[in-house]
């Protein structure tokens, strides 16, 4: 696997900029970041918070190297 510094400058790269802030604010509706993930189906649920797990990890990555700046 990659450096942790390496990798994190890839994450930045991918979401700087017009395009990388528009993609990343698309990911983020579809992910319920804004919304509650719950459904009555237990295992979508599950699968929500998933997606939504997935774009929490990313902006705490970007955050991150926010604070470093």
């Amino acid at each position: 696997m990659r450096e942790e510094s390496t990798l994190h400058q890839f994450y930045v790269r991918t979401f700087e900029g017009e395009a990388g802030k528009a993609v990343l604010e698309d990911i983020e509706a579809r992910a319920y970041i804004r919304e509650t993930s719950f459904s009555p189906d237990p295992q979508r649920t599950a699968f929500n918070e998933g997606k939504r797990s997935l774009v929490l990890h990313i902006r705490r990555i970007l955050e991150a190297e926010n604070g470093r700046r």
